[in-house]
């Protein structure tokens, strides 16, 4: 620290991220090919963070070659449907020792990024890395202000390959002081809390999607039967990423590890972690319609990606494999432009053995 970041994507995690970088002293380029999401910002000069914050920015800029020239750590903030084409746009820009950061990666996100800039010819000398989840919530009170709520209590960042988080988590980790180190992306990967919890909710909740009602996402949408699902596609999870010699902790564990709540059941959990003062749930935003990232992105790049490293370690997931064909029947959509299949993760026609070693050593 500090280190020269470039944020690509100013959506509201680009934001988000932006705000708190940028207290933490680094020096921060942020990006975005829509000009018009970096307007206010530019006239600004970076965010107001409450209270009584200000993270500067020091470059917002449309064009991606500006912003990547020189820089430290690249994090991109696209959401998983976006990552390969940001790879494939970033590959003549690159530069040796330059860290990629996917935040998040979802499930396998790192592979595709790496199979990626291979395919763009990219010959500079960088690592991928991605981190499990987002590391905040927060309120956008407005295009350049937000209120931040509270900071996840756990994190892990893995590399791809593993073999090299050596290198890699010692460069990240003071940006992420709350993260920890992971073996391989299997641990990262499938710890992917919103492949777990927002399919399955839309799914159960697809009247209130078409009514296009405001519901609270979590008090009101997880009720006990919706829990029960939850823990179905929770302990599949946990049997493939344990296939993979990964250990993942239970929705339940996860809840309390980050952010210090448990309720008598993941319902309950739910409720208090949106009506709580500080609940990270508080200001989470309800689908009002079937592309909505809670199903566009977490259905192609978090469940069937799980499914499919299931399938290819002999571990069986038929009620992920339930909400996926639901989601696909609902949302009328068998995303297969986005999907990340084996064949897209290069991992076709190797057995689980030969994927671990992948994860743990790259494509060879």
């Amino acid at each position: 620290m500090p280190e020269t970041v470039t944020i690509i994507g100013a959506g509201i995690g680009g934001i988000y991220l932006a705000a708190d970088l940028g207290l933490r002293g680094c020096r921060l380029r942020l990006h975005d090919r829509d000009e018009t999401r970096l307007t206010e910002i530019h006239a600004r000069g970076g965010i107001d963070v409450e209270p009584g914050g200000f993270a500067a920015i020091a470059l917002r800029t449309p064009k991606l070659a500006p912003a990547v020239d020189g820089a430290d750590i690249i994090v991109v903030c696209t959401g998983g449907n976006h990552q390969e084409t940001v790879a494939r746009s970033l590959a003549p820009s690159l530069r040796d020792g330059q860290i990629i950061l996917l935040v998040q990666g979802n499930t396998g996100g790192s592979l595709v990024v790496r199979r990626a800039l291979d395919a763009a010819g990219c010959r500079a000398q960088v690592d991928v890395a991605e981190i499990d989840n987002y590391p905040y919530s927060c309120w956008r009170l407005g295009p350049v202000r937000i209120r931040p709520i509270v900071r996840k209590r756990w994190l892990q960042i893995a590399s791809f390959p593993g073999s090299r988080i050596g290198a890699v988590f010692p460069r990240l980790s003071p940006l992420f002081p709350e993260a920890v180190a992971a073996p391989s992306i299997v641990g990262t990967g499938f710890t992917n809390a919103n492949a777990m919890l927002h399919v399955a909710n839309c799914v159960a909740n697809a009247g209130r999607i078409d009514r296009a009602e405001a519901y609270k996402f979590y008090a009101e949408g997880v009720t006990p039967s919706v829990a029960r699902l939850y823990g179905a596609i929770n302990a599949e999870r946990i049997a493939i990423a344990a296939a993979y010699g990964a250990t993942v902790p239970t929705l339940e564990d996860w809840f309390e590890r980050v952010y210090g709540v448990r309720g008598a059941g993941l319902d309950e959990t739910c409720r208090l972690l949106t009506t709580n003062s500080d609940g990270p749930y508080q200001a989470t935003g309800t689908p009002s319609s079937w592309t909505h990232k809670y199903i566009a992105e977490d259905v192609p790049v978090g469940l069937m990606p799980m499914s499919a490293l299931g399938a290819a370690a002999g571990v069986p997931a038929p009620a992920i494999d339930a909400v996926i064909r639901l989601a696909s029947i609902l949302a009328g959509s068998d995303f297969a432009a986005d999907a990340r299949t084996l064949d897209r993760m290069g991992l076709a026609g190797m057995d689980a053995g030969q994927i671990r070693h992948t994860f743990e050593h790259g494509f060879r």
